[in-house]
């Protein structure tokens, strides 16, 4: 997760998907907060998902893609960037996230990686068509595995 715009996005976005916490930027990383004062950093994305994760307010693909919509309006700034393949022989996955020409893949990663941690353990996949490097992104048991190869 690059610069500091997409950070704070990141960050207010996270705190209006999971109920009870707060999420803000610091110097490499983010804090949450809870109601109680409790308060965690996360130097990773990874690391702030995993703690955020249990308090995500949404139970369904659907949901969360109704709450990706406000965010939508800007392309994406490293559209060329591919991660690493995902490992072969790839499971067969379901689409259940597409990223719009005008969404921003920061956000919609960050939904996906909720989504796979909370409700979803089965090969689903994260669809990018519109990037310069088009992508489709695996996950299965809770985890991203790589790209998967565009069919």
């Amino acid at each position: 997760m690059s610069g500091p715009r997409r950070r704070a996005e990141l960050a207010r976005f996270v705190t209006g998907v999971c109920r009870g916490v707060r999420v803000r930027t610091v110097a490499g990383g983010w804090t949450s907060a809870t109601m109680t004062g409790s308060t965690r950093v996360a130097q990773t994305l990874d690391a702030l998902l995993d703690q955020v994760a249990p308090r995500l307010a949404h139970g369904s693909w659907a949901e969360l893609e109704s709450a990706l919509a406000p965010w939508n309006g800007e392309p994406e700034a490293h559209d060329d960037y591919l991660p690493p393949p995902a490992p072969e022989p790839a499971p067969t996955a379901t689409t259940v996230l597409t990223v719009p020409a005008q969404g921003g893949l920061h956000l919609y990663l960050a939904a996906f990686a909720l989504g796979i941690r909370t409700f979803d353990h089965r090969p689903v996949t994260l669809h990018a068509p519109h990037r310069r490097a088009p992508l489709h992104l695996l996950a299965a048991d809770g985890r991203i595995l790589g790209a998967a190869p565009e069919v």
